[in-house]
């Protein structure tokens, strides 16, 4: 890897050394702590104190309050689940209390309208752990300071706006529309000037410029909604559904659009808005109680499947109705545990209920597949594979072990020719694969 340019550590040193910026952390990664300390006190050389770590929200809302009222500039460095539960509610308290803090989410894996639900929080920045040092040092200058020309000046424009400098504004927001024709960013600036200076109408058309310049931008689309809010029930109505398509965790957002349809008497749909807002809010609130659930069947799983059975089903039953695609990983191991018992049938059966939520899943296919083999149901596992080879033919190089299953159900449903070509893709991934060497020897005997 590239070493990180001296750019990115010059505009992190300034910040912690010349500025007497700090870091607060709410995190309870330890090795992720680790990695953060070495890269302030080893990689960057910064002598200053300057790096807090909590595991309690409000210990780190007070810190950041404390630092801001000293006139010191904080980024705060966050953990997307902080003992398995969401930490949505303290980035919304920090935003809402203290606008010019600086916020780097961490996160292992999110969904897209995960992404779009904390960028519509304001945070500034997203860094996918585990991370290397010097993707660390970058993501968070990246943060703390505009990179290019362009966000310098919209961070200039930002700051003239909340002085309502609406001249300088427009000025801005004309030479970026300069160098980038039809910028959403520059129009949005041109916007909310218009509209400091009461010129609503030609605000409207600058935010409407904005969003057709980029559809999937949702500052022009928030905007727009503002702006018709109490004055034209049906145009706001559009765009807070335009809002809720691009990003559907919005629980508050939700919840207006219901109040909407409540004002025009269209209870029906109210009441889909409304379910679709408790739905998200179960989901936050519901994610440690899924952690705590998970972690018991994982931690008992090999001691005791029936156990571990017991817990995965708790934690299908749990959501009810609303699952989804990233609940194959508990689909799979609670058929784990029942392949364990020797439950191939019931394992089945959770393989077919989870392919009712995710068609075509290639690992629950794969998993299928196993289960039938238990059963010496060998033509309908080897149908599993096929099914799992014409979604991704290279699904089989995933393992020496998954080739060799593979090629073991084809020669037990008597395919002794596809057979070998999998027992030897299987000697290729690994040429000591004991029951692959032990197949080759019966398929080349004629067995």
């Amino acid at each position: 890897m590239p070493p990180t340019p001296p750019k990115y550590d010059q505009d992190l040193r300034e910040f912690l050394e010349t500025q007497r910026g700090y870091l607060v952390m709410l995190s309870d990664d330890p090795l992720f702590v680790r990695t953060l300390r070495t890269t302030v006190l080893k990689t960057l050389g910064i002598k200053a104190d300057c790096l807090e770590v909590y595991q309690d929200a409000g210990q780190a809302l007070r810190s950041v309050r404390d630092h801001l009222a000293k006139k010191s500039p904080v980024l705060v460095l966050v953990d997307r689940l902080l003992r398995g539960m969401p930490t949505l509610e303290f980035m919304r308290s920090l935003k809402g209390a203290f606008a010019e803090a600086k916020v780097l989410v961490m996160t292992q894996e999110t969904s897209k309208d995960g992404l779009s639900q904390l960028y519509e929080i304001g945070v500034d920045s997203i860094l996918t752990k585990p991370v290397s040092v010097d993707t660390l040092i970058e993501k968070m200058a990246g943060a703390i300071k505009p990179q290019g020309k362009i966000s310098q000046l919209v961070q200039e424009a930002k700051r003239l706006l909340e002085l309502g400098e609406t001249v300088k504004v427009k000025q801005i927001s004309q030479a970026i529309l300069k160098v980038k024709e039809k910028s959403p960013v520059a129009l949005m600036l041109l916007g909310d000037a218009l509209l400091v200076e009461g010129k609503r109408d030609e605000a409207i058309k600058a935010y409407e410029e904005a969003h057709q310049g980029a559809t999937l931008y949702l500052e022009p689309l928030k905007k727009l909604a503002s702006v018709h809010q109490g004055e034209d029930d049906d145009n706001y109505l559009r765009y807070l559904k335009k809002l809720d398509v691009i990003s559907p965790l919005n629980t508050t957002r939700k919840c207006e659009i219901g109040k909407v349809y409540v004002r025009r008497k269209d209870m029906d749909r109210a009441e889909v808005y409304f379910g679709e807002a408790i739905l998200n809010a179960q989901r936050e609130a519901s994610s440690y109680v899924d952690q705590i659930v998970s972690d018991i069947a994982e931690s008992v799983a090999e001691a005791s499947p029936a156990m571990a059975e017991k817990y995965y089903f708790k934690i299908l039953e749990m959501k009810g109705d609303n699952l989804t695609k990233e609940d194959m990983i508990t689909f799979n191991r609670l058929g784990i545990a029942l392949r364990k018992q020797g439950k191939w049938k019931e394992a089945i059966e959770n393989y077919k209920k989870a392919l009712t939520v995710a068609p075509g899943d290639e690992r629950v296919l794969y998993n299928m597949g196993l289960a039938y083999g238990d059963g010496q149901q060998h033509r309908q596992a080897v149908d599993c594979y096929e099914q799992v080879l014409r979604s991704d033919p290279a699904f089989h190089r995933t393992a020496a072990v998954v080739s060799f299953n593979i090629a073991n159900s084809y020669h037990l449903a008597k395919q002794n020719k596809t057979a070998l070509e999998f027992a030897l893709a299987a000697l290729e991934i690994d040429p000591n694969h004991a029951n692959a060497k032990k197949l080759l020897a019966t398929l080349k005997a004629g067995g």
